[in-house]
């Protein structure tokens, strides 16, 4: 048994609710089950009881056993004085206010309806990807609506949230915060860790200082890297070497420099291998003067793909790592689906973020209206919901897909998602 389920129990009164009593035998009579707690303290806000015919506005605390407002230390945080109902699975345990009185205990396991409990069982043995997949073609089309709309807004809060964090560490500097954001997506998940770890070696301050020697910037990068620290064995290289030694020498970036083993290329396209990411980055900062403020008037994927058309050094026309010749040309731009990627995790997120920092709603409706602009994302997580009823026509679908699978689906949240509650409730009707 799992609290989540208590708390779709009590939330939705699944149990038999005549002539009611609490395990001391009082008379209850629930008016209001009180507004669901998402935060720390009671499961339930501001309910309204009725015990032995005395009315109660308080809070309600839910366990699978009584006991365990012992264990989490209930009796030791002040936000639990205001406790009226107890509501539990098995009552093993008694439990009392500061002033000794007991607080009265509901015991909900013998009240429960079967098919609600069968119903929960099966979500919860279920092997499938999607536990309710099978069941969401009765769902209606408004709570599918109103749920991808919550999740969706839950993403770009959350990666909002951490933009707006990443602001705090670089002391407010819009641009150093957009740089780091932009350097850590450019990882595109398997190397984020590296490309943020890089970027925090060298601000962009010191970047946008050597802009106009582009050799420097690359020299920058690639030397805090790591990748600098074998033989040079072309003039490019050569150069590269001379101009890293001079700059890790004036700013004292040395000590800081990575390690090659920092950075993955196991099993990567050589179009994703770090060295042609970190050349294209050096060609965006070069290029690009004001970063923020580019990517904040960015309106549409076109507009941002033309943005970002700027080609990397001739080095890299024909090399994925240093010191190996490509057979075959290389491209010398970030491709489409690259770009797309980085409007939806780096642009669209940092938009709003900003709206929220600067309380101006238009450009978090522009982030949003970006979005819906934007074809739809496929990926591993949007083909897991191809074959169901639930629509994924743009990226803002396709990020409230991910949201549902990633933070609720694979979690097995099925109580906190409308659509679980939904195929439950449906269940209970037949």
């Amino acid at each position: 048994m799992k609290e989540d389920f208590l708390y779709f129990i009590w939330k939705f009164q699944y149990f038999k609710s005549i002539q009611l009593c609490t395990d001391q035998n009082e008379n209850l009579e629930i008016i209001s089950t009180g507004l669901q707690n998402h935060d720390a303290g009671p499961d339930f806000l501001n309910a309204h009881l009725r015990i032995n015919g005395i009315e109660w506005h308080g809070n309600i605390e839910i366990h699978v056993k009584a006991s365990d407002w012992k264990k989490h230390q209930h009796s030791q945080n002040r936000a639990y004085d205001n406790v009226i109902l107890h509501v539990v699975w098995e009552n093993d345990f008694n439990v009392f206010r500061k002033d000794h009185s007991l607080i009265p205990t509901l015991s909900i396991k013998n009240c429960i309806d079967p098919k609600i409990q069968d119903g929960y069982t099966s979500f919860r043995l279920n092997d499938d990807v999607i536990a309710c997949g099978s069941q969401l073609e009765n769902v209606s089309r408004l709570h599918k609506l109103a749920m991808l709309d919550r999740v969706f807004l839950e993403r770009i809060e959350r990666k909002a949230g951490k933009i707006l964090q990443q602001l705090q560490h670089s002391n407010r500097d819009w641009e150093e915060c957009t740089y780091r954001t932009l350097a850590e997506y450019f990882g595109f998940k398997v190397n984020n860790d590296a490309f943020q770890r890089l970027s925090s070696i060298v601000p962009i301050r010191l970047l946008k200082l050597h802009a106009y020697q582009p050799l420097q910037v690359e020299a920058f990068l690639f030397g805090s890297a790591g990748f600098l620290s074998d033989e040079a064995n072309s003039p490019y290289m050569k150069k590269l070497h001379r101009e890293y030694k001079f700059l890790s020498h004036k700013y004292a970036i040395k000590e800081k420099e990575m390690s090659l083993h920092e950075w993955k290329f196991l099993r990567l396209r050589p179009a994703n291998f770090p060295t042609i990411r970190i050349a294209q980055l050096s060609s965006i900062i070069i290029n690009i003067p004001h970063l923020c403020s580019a990517f904040l008037h960015i309106s549409s994927l076109e507009s941002f793909i033309r943005f970002m058309q700027h080609p990397t050094s001739e080095y890299w026309h024909s090399h994925y790592h240093f010191g190996k010749t490509s057979q075959k040309p290389i491209s010398a731009f970030i491709g489409k689906s690259a770009l797309q990627s980085l409007l939806v995790n780096v642009v669209v997120p940092l938009q709003f973020a900003y709206g929220t920092d600067r309380n101006e709603s238009r450009y978090k409706e522009k982030a949003i209206q970006l979005l819906e602009a934007i074809p739809p994302e496929n990926n591993k997580f949007t083909k897991l919901w191809k074959g169901y009823s639930i629509k994924n026509n743009s990226s803002l679908d396709s990020q409230g897909l991910i949201e549902l699978y990633t933070q609720y689906c694979q979690k097995n949240r099925c109580l906190e998602c409308s659509l679980g509650v939904q195929v439950l409730n449906s269940k209970n009707k037949h």
